[in-house]
């Protein structure tokens, strides 16, 4: 697409992102499609967006087209080193029609990537006038220059890209403050049952093990780990009497302890933003052959966290010790899953986890 050509269709184009950018909880794709658009548009060999790290006073890549990601993932630039960190320090974009020659250029990049930098066109990403970032076009195709239209092109989209990085720095703060309250929480239930002090971390912890191997999505990953944080908390309804005993259950006291799942559930589905953990937390002791509780569903009946879970939190109860029993070994353990696996567990994530477990053994040794 030639530069003349720039009509109405780019600016429709450009409020979709807009509204994309401000609307996605897939931020990096919606971001490495509006480069793209701008490399199609611009007639641009490569695109990057570098994002600020306030604490560190560095740009590193959020994203950078051209194949070579992994080459680039570690370089950092300070503020107002290189034509990036230039931009950022004074707040102002730049076109450099000649990049080896610039006093301003870096090398850092090409070295990594083998790739010539030869033009360069670079505008700061600023949110109520402050820089959050830079977006970055590089090499303009059949050797042509940036110009000032091509300036005014990037300005525009980079209004929303900036909000947009903005919005989900304070997500990912927010995230992170509601993931330690809810750690705390369950820290916090877990002192009044003292056989249990660290269960909920390391539940998590296998949960999160057995995701890595079945390849869940990052996303589902930390509905998961909020899952694996909470599956006990309906246990802040058992009175201490039973939570505490140095005995087995009798079978009275066992359908009191059955509730916590149902105690659970309903304090976070209270929260309608938690609707994806309720799963995890109501049904992580039933069984695949529908002998577990509060609804004695089987195989698939049974959502994915709390097939999950149930290994994790199976595991976990096997290996710690109690006043009645020892714990028993993580070799032993696992040959147990393996046993139930298919009427208790699910074979898959019985399987996921006896992958990993060998190797998590190993590295703590």
């Amino acid at each position: 697409m030639k530069i003349e050509e720039l009509n109405e269709g780019f600016y429709e184009k450009l409020l979709t992102i807009w509204e994309k950018l401000n609307a996605s909880l897939e931020l990096d794709y919606i971001l490495r499609n509006a480069m793209a658009y701008l490399e199609e548009v611009l007639e641009a060999e490569r695109s990057s967006i570098w994002e600020l790290d306030e604490q560190k006073e560095e740009l590193f890549f959020r994203v950078f087209s051209g194949g070579d990601r992994d080459k680039v993932e570690e370089i950092r630039l300070k503020i107002g080193e290189g034509v990036a960190g230039h931009t950022a320090m004074t707040s102002a974009p730049v076109i450099i029609e000649d990049a080896e020659n610039s006093r301003l250029w870096s090398v850092k990049v090409d070295e990594r990537t083998h790739f010539q930098t030869k033009s360069i066109l670079s505008v700061p990403l600023l949110f109520r006038e402050k820089v959050v970032g830079v977006v970055q076009l590089i090499n303009k195709k059949n050797g042509g220059v940036f110009t000032g239209r091509d300036l005014r092109s990037v300005e525009m989209m980079c209004i929303p890209i900036a909000t947009a990085l903005v919005n989900a720095k304070l997500f990912k703060e927010l995230e992170q403050t509601f993931m330690e309250t809810a750690l705390a929480l369950a820290d916090a239930i877990e002192k009044r049952d003292r056989y249990t002090a660290g269960h909920t971390r390391r539940v998590t912890r296998y949960a999160m093990w057995i995701a890595e191997e079945i390849n869940l999505p990052a996303a589902e990953k930390k509905w998961l780990a909020l899952s694996g944080i909470l599956h006990d908390i309906g246990k802040i309804g058992i009175r201490d009497n039973i939570l505490n005993k140095d005995g087995p259950l009798g079978s009275g006291e066992f359908e009191t302890m059955k509730q916590h799942t149902v105690f659970g559930a309903e304090i976070v589905e209270k929260i309608h933003s938690l609707g994806k953990v309720v799963g995890g937390i109501l049904y992580h002791h039933e069984k695949m052959d529908g002998s577990g509780y509060p609804k004695g569903l089987k195989g698939e009946e049974i959502p994915l966290f709390a097939r999950i879970i149930s290994v994790a939190d199976t595991y976990d109860a096997m290996t710690t010790d109690r006043p009645y029993r020892k714990g028993l070994s993580s070799e032993e353990a696992t040959k147990e899953l393996e046993k139930m696996s298919g009427s208790q567990f699910d074979p898959d994530m019985v399987a996921a986890f006896l992958r990993r477990i060998p190797r998590e053994v190993r590295d703590a040794n």
